[in-house]
């Protein structure tokens, strides 16, 4: 998973996209990249870590210009094969009939052996399927822009969110599918590409639209333009409402924290544990879910036993099993004179590879909980995703491998459930319009 930040037209660009990036690190911790642009050249600066680590003043001073391109990523697709040995990082740089050019990249192709064999032997600088993008580009040089990206997108399969950075234009761009979301904001004469809705506001800016499917949104000095180049074919990813997306956003057209909180109260109605004395959510993610299961009070009143360090991140979005097993090791404490002889209702979003939730239940175990349940907001993950998120293969989901009971007795817990998965397509309205993918196994291409 990635996150994607643009600014057009303003003034302090590259700044602007830090504080933008920062908005969005929640989705990715590993890798950041900006490439800037006063008109006539490119600027670029990128490096391993979080945004703020990246981009301090001396990296910002050399990154001119009013118009710039933010990216910031961990690895899915290449799986860090020889990180130390290529720049990994994005926006990566292309040029188009002499003129620079920049991409970013949310989301994962899933023909890149076709499209390696249609350019042939050109050398790549990088592991990500993300360049094959920008050597097509490269490719299709017409002199018209518009009909040679349109070219370009028709030979792309699998998952393509982009941001495309042009000396004196940017381009926002979804693939027919909006796998990964994508929104425009305004404030004053400037506009700002996002990921998510939630950081528009660092910036001032107001989220006025998204990036349809199929479509480009086209930002330059005449003003605002929206270019269809594939027929729509709705497929949004519904771990995006259930995990990855801040609750601050509006993904997808939903409220993400209103999801969440119905996500809860369906996960209670179907597997309520009545007579619990606490719901405890394991935060962050789960933090709404777990507040809409506690809302009838039948399954025990809402409190946050597990506190989270907000000096750690995200254990799924860790890039190995390594760092995610030293993450969950630093990343709770707890809260034990309210755990003490209670009967606890853990509630999670998801289990993927079991990494959490064991070492979770035995600290509240060791807290004196007189009982452990847990209820999970996502059902069981069986399937690798391919479009975009860190799930390459089923020896890495716990859920493929074992059955609801044998993970019962892995993690620790009294009793384990899942919401159903008939009721999370019920969820949303046109819930055929979601990929379920990584639940159902119902691939799209």
């Amino acid at each position: 998973m990635c996150g994607i930040f643009g600014v057009f037209n303003a003034k302090k660009a590259a700044e602007l996209t830090v504080i933008g990036l920062h908005g969005i690190q929640h989705r990715a911790i590993d890798f950041a990249g900006i490439v800037s642009t006063d008109g006539t050249n490119h600027y670029r600066h990128a490096g391993e870590g979080l945004a703020r680590q990246v981009f301090n003043a001396k990296a910002l001073n050399r990154l001119h210009g009013r118009h710039a391109l933010g990216h910031i990523r961990y690895p899915t697709a290449e799986r860090q094969i020889d990180e130390e040995l290529r720049d990994n990082t994005q926006p990566i740089s292309g040029s188009w009939r002499g003129v620079p050019f920049a991409l970013a990249h949310n989301g994962n192709l899933t023909n890149t052996q076709e499209l390696d064999n249609f350019l042939g032997r050109r050398p790549m600088a990088t592991t990500m399927d993300s360049e094959r993008i920008v050597k097509l580009i490269e490719h299709f040089a017409s002199g018209d822009l518009c009909a040679d990206l349109t070219k370009v997108f028709s030979m792309l399969r699998g998952s393509y969110t982009l941001g495309l950075l042009f000396p004196d234009k940017l381009i926002g761009v979804s693939d027919p599918s909006s796998c990964r979301p994508l929104s425009l904001g305004k404030f004053e004469e400037s506009s700002f590409f996002s990921s998510e809705t939630c950081a528009f506001r660092g910036v001032r800016a107001t989220h006025t639209t998204d990036v349809e499917p199929g479509s480009m949104l086209w930002i330059d000095k005449d003003g605002l333009q929206s270019w269809p180049f594939l027929p729509p074919r709705r497929k949004y990813c519904r771990f995006e409402g259930n995990y990855f997306s801040h609750p601050a956003s509006l993904t997808f057209g939903e409220p993400v924290s209103d999801y969440r909180k119905e996500l809860g109260r369906k996960l209670e109605e179907y597997c309520p544990a009545h007579g619990a004395d606490i719901v405890a959510p394991v935060p962050d993610s789960a933090r709404f879910i777990a507040m809409g299961y506690a809302q009838s009070g039948k399954s025990g009143a809402y409190d946050e036993v597990i506190i989270r360090s907000h000096y750690v991140g995200r254990t799924f979005i860790a890039a190995d099993q390594a760092k995610r097993d030293a993450t969950v090791a630093q990343k709770f404490t707890f809260a034990a004179h309210a755990i003490k002889d209670k009967s606890i209702v853990v509630v999670d979003d998801s289990i993927v590879r079991g990494t959490t939730l064991r070492p979770v239940i035995a600290e509240l175990r060791q807290c004196g909980a007189r009982e452990v349940h847990v209820r999970i907001g996502t059902p069981p993950i069986k399937h690798p995703c391919l479009y975009g998120i860190n799930t390459p293969s089923k020896d890495e989901l716990v859920s493929a491998k074992h059955k609801q009971e044998q993970i019962r007795l892995m993690i620790g817990a009294d009793s384990l459930l899942f919401l159903p998965l008939e009721v999370q397509k019920e969820l949303s309205p046109n819930g055929e319009d979601f990929c379920y993918a990584c639940m159902d196994g119902q691939y799209w291409h």
